[in-house]
């Protein structure tokens, strides 16, 4: 059983819709809970993720100070002690957050220099303590620094950080790495330190990275081993959602949480939007839907004369462009000899390019009028030489098709007030009629007489011709008559809509008088006055 066009497009829209948008909100509802632990856990990678730019970036800024120093030692000897000591120098006074740096070789002595040291009395026993204080530290970590000193051999580079508690009044750490030098011997180990104020390092280092990427939602945070030292905004130290251990300086954490809410409360409102906008989403569809459904029976009607316009007027122009290819591609590859041949190709070009034109002008004049944008040019003119024109121009096409075209023109017929390329368009619409729907007596008469004070055109065929109760429905657009001959014949049903247009322009009128297989006769009639 066939179903009608709405209900198709009913069920249609409700398998291929409906159904699954209430199937996937439905969904949502139910798995409410997992996507508020999805929409955290991504949340929660993106804070692990900053975290891990800021430890990359210290790890970087490191590796930098590591290759300045590296090169300050590698040209080192005893006898260039103030070329070290005055790099080492430059290098702490261009690094805010560094407050000394040395470099030890294998306990023999040490060049170091600091942000202050004392008056020159006091330099020896300074340097003394300072040696002293720093072999102790060494010594202590003499197993560590073995094993640091074999992955530097092996190209991986970590600092062991220590606690140095040289100004009572700061937090510093010190960090100890090896120097990997071809001119130095194994049995020479050469070590270098860098004493990192904590604060300024968390400052102009760490925190500048985290607030580059952070648009304000976030607040960042450092921590020691019992409180927080440093924090971009307030907030309790129980709500920071993520921390990690800081890389160069691990006595101290990382931390961070999102401003004004938590990973929770911010997953449990995402997941809450999300559905809200569902739920609209199913509301406005809902209502699209029953607009659809509302202007559905118009649309379809529609549809249908456009889709049958369509056809129609494909298989319209494939036809003649068939033939002008065909024609034209033989004569372009030189297969006709004959001078005869040749003409009766060039005809055929010419006649089918003749018809090509006039459906393409049907079309483009009928979507003139619709937008109310045709215009006229009228001027006097001598109807029978216009037509005369147009039946020359056609002689091939009646010729080629077997067509007997008789001709009866009344004496003294007066110019009539005409725009010369609208009528040439109707004459050609009702010839093109005549020879589309004659099949078995092909035969066409036109007429111009002199009546009632008009002047009548006639175009009078032998062909299928037309039931009286269709008769006043021809002129319609788009119609085309019931008869199956009609359908088995393709056209554009605006012919006889375009010629009746353009007599009521004229100000004149048309008419049909016709009988099934028996023909038709058309009537134009042009008002003189």
């Amino acid at each position: 059983m066939n179903k009608s066009p709405i209900t198709k497009i009913v069920f249609t829209t409700v398998i291929a819709l409906l159904i699954p948008i209430f199937t996937y909100t439905i969904f949502q509802f139910v798995q409410s809970d997992k996507n508020e632990e999805l929409i955290k856990s991504i949340y929660d990678r993106q804070l692990g993720s900053i975290l891990f730019s800021v430890n990359q970036h210290c790890w970087d800024m490191f590796m930098s100070w590591y290759a300045e120093i590296n090169t300050l030692a590698e040209s080192f000897t005893r006898h260039s002690y103030g070329r070290l000591k005055s790099g080492l120098y430059a290098f702490n006074n261009s690094k805010s957050s560094i407050s000394g740096s040395f470099v030890w070789f294998s306990n023999q002595f040490v060049v170091y220099a600091l942000d202050q040291e004392s008056t020159k009395l006091t330099l020896e026993a300074e340097r003394a303590e300072f040696r002293n204080k720093l072999n102790s530290i060494i010594l202590d970590l003499d197993k560590e620094i073995d094993k640091q000193v074999k992955r530097a051999q092996q190209g991986y580079i970590k600092p062991l950080a220590v606690t140095w508690q040289n100004n009572p009044q700061a937090r510093e750490t010190l960090l100890i790495f090896p120097i990997i030098n071809n001119s130095y011997s194994n049995e020479n180990v050469v070590l270098a330190g860098i004493i990192v104020d904590d604060l300024a390092y968390i400052h102009d280092i760490v925190a500048r990275k985290f607030g580059s990427m952070n648009d304000g939602n976030l607040i960042f945070a450092v921590k020691d081993d019992s409180k927080i030292i440093f924090a971009t905004d307030e907030a309790y130290e129980s709500d920071y959602e993520k921390y990690e251990e800081l890389w160069i300086l691990p006595d101290l954490d990382i931390q961070i949480k999102l401003a004004g809410t938590t990973l929770a409360e911010l997953s449990k409102s995402r997941s809450r939007t999300n559905l809200v906008l569902l739920v609209i989403v199913n509301v406005v569809f809902l209502g699209g839907l029953g607009y659809l459904f509302y202007n559905v029976t118009t649309e379809i009607s529609l549809a249908k004369m456009k889709t049958s316009f369509v056809a129609n007027v494909s298989h319209e122009l494939r036809t003649p462009l068939a033939l002008i290819r065909m024609f034209a591609e033989t004569l372009e590859m030189g297969r006709v000899k004959s001078e005869e041949k040749k003409q009766h190709y060039y005809k055929t070009i010419m006649s089918e390019s003749a018809r090509l034109s006039q459906l393409i002008n049907n079309i483009l004049d009928f979507s003139k009028i619709e937008s109310r944008k045709k215009e006229y040019k009228f001027e006097q003119s001598n109807l029978i030489d216009l037509i005369e024109q147009t039946l020359e121009l056609y002689h091939f096409r009646f010729t080629q098709n077997g067509f007997k075209v008789e001709k009866y023109f009344e004496p003294n017929i007066p110019l009539v007030y005409i725009d010369k390329e609208a009528i040439t368009q109707a004459f050609v619409n009702l010839l093109d009629n005549a020879v589309k729907y004659s099949f078995d007596e092909k035969f066409i008469k036109v007429s111009v007489v002199r009546q009632n004070g008009s002047v009548e055109m006639s175009v009078q065929d032998k062909g299928i011709g037309i039931q009286e109760s269709e008769q006043s429905k021809i002129f319609e657009k788009f119609y085309r008559a019931g008869n199956s001959l009609v359908h088995n014949t393709k056209g554009s049903g605006l012919g006889l809509s375009l010629v009746k247009h353009i007599i009521d322009v004229h100000g004149g009128k048309i008419w049909v008088s016709s009988k099934p297989k028996k023909g038709s006769t058309f009537t134009c009639a042009f008002p003189l006055n």
